[in-house]
């Protein structure tokens, strides 16, 4: 028994030696090492690891004033936790990003803001965001594809708003809307494509004081002048209890921010003659074409304060009884018809000015499949 005592003995003040002079630290070696100078606890071996205290996460959760730096394994996550300070945090998640051995961060625990304190979306930026990938460049819009990659393509055609109108209004004999005109605004440099339509008739029949003068019209309502585009339809008469549509379109060149009042307008000296009108219809499409794109023309637009004159000239007045005093366009395509023509002579004129805007209408239709067939290629 003795012996005993005296080995315990001896062992207890090795123990106390080498711990004083090692009092740096503890070492656990399987090699007998001594602990790190910068570790109070140097745990070492090659066969096996460190077992920290598992938990639920509600034993966890249920740790009296945990320390900061208190390491658990929740065996409910089977991860590591530690204690912050401010909160339990999983270890492998660092500060919620994983980082992969390819370097690819993810996060799972939530949702992401860029300036945003409360995202409410997966990903939510406040500012401004550049891709520089994907091939970007001026006037192109970011697509994507069936399986979610986005590609910057150009697009044939940027739609910046719509507009319509209905109404009926009176022919006047001043060069003005003959329609409720649709307002529509432009909020940056762009065109608008217009269409607009009315039935317009006579009871009386129209003579050659009565002739009508159609066109396309647009005024920016910040003190603008009416504008016309294209030729119109000009010297338009009808016999008695005739009325037919009457309907143009064309585009605008390109214009300046703003809101702008389009339909048809027109001019006709002796108003009264046309006593069997009907309801306008206006549609009106703001859009802007890329950076470069070409194909479109447009005829001389005109104004009422320089081209197109809002009263007959002296001439006109004193024209011969068969002449039809025409207002003269200054820079138009369109030939004036002569008071003495026949209907069917009209309705050819107009199926000439028809085809036309169809031409106008085509080439657009044609870029915008243009687009259209370069984005599904890609």
């Amino acid at each position: 028994m003795s012996r005993n005592i005296f080995s315990l003995l001896l062992a207890m003040t090795m123990l106390i030696i080498y711990t004083n002079g090692y009092s740096q630290g503890v070492a656990i070696s399987e090699t007998n090492a001594p602990p790190d100078p910068s570790a109070m606890l140097d745990v070492e071996s090659t066969t096996r690891g460190f077992l920290p205290p598992r938990l639920t996460s509600a034993q966890r959760a249920a740790i009296l004033a945990p320390a900061s730096g208190l390491l658990v394994f929740d065996t409910d996550f089977n991860a590591l936790f530690v204690m912050t300070g401010e909160g339990w945090m999983r270890v492998d998640y660092g500060d919620k990003w994983l980082k992969d051995e390819d370097n690819n961060l993810t996060y799972n625990l939530g949702k992401v803001g860029i300036g945003v304190s409360y995202p409410v979306t997966e990903l939510e930026i406040d500012g401004q965001i550049k891709i520089n990938g994907g091939g970007p460049g001026a006037g192109k819009v970011l697509t994507s594809d069936a399986a979610g990659t986005a590609t910057w393509l150009n697009t044939p055609m940027s739609i910046l708003g719509t507009a319509q109108s209905s109404g009926y209004s009176n022919i006047t004999s001043d060069f003005s809307f003959f329609v409720p005109p649709a307002m529509i605004e432009l909020p940056e440099a762009a065109s608008i494509m217009i269409h607009s339509s009315r039935g317009l008739g006579t009871t009386t029949g129209i003579n050659a004081s009565g002739t009508l003068s159609l066109y396309i019209c647009y005024r920016n309502t910040n003190g603008g002048f009416l504008q016309s585009i294209g030729g119109g339809i000009l010297g338009l008469r009808l016999p008695a209890n005739t009325r037919i549509p009457f309907s143009l379109s064309y585009s605008t060149p390109l214009l300046p921010a703003g809101i702008y009042e389009v339909g048809l307008c027109g001019l006709c000296y002796d108003p009264a003659q046309w006593n069997s009108n009907e309801y306008s219809y206006t549609s009106a499409m703001a859009y802007k074409l890329p950076a470069g794109t070409t194909g479109l023309s447009f005829n001389t637009q005109n104004s009422a304060e320089g081209n197109l004159s809002r009263n007959p000239t002296e001439e006109n007045k004193s024209s011969a009884p068969g002449n039809s005093p025409v207002v003269p366009v200054a820079g138009s395509e369109s030939p004036e018809i002569e008071s003495n023509t026949t209907i069917e002579e009209r309705i050819e004129q107009l199926s000439r000015e028809n085809e036309s805007i169809k031409t106008q209408l085509n080439e657009i239709s044609r870029i915008i499949e243009s687009g259209a067939s370069s984005s599904s290629k890609k």
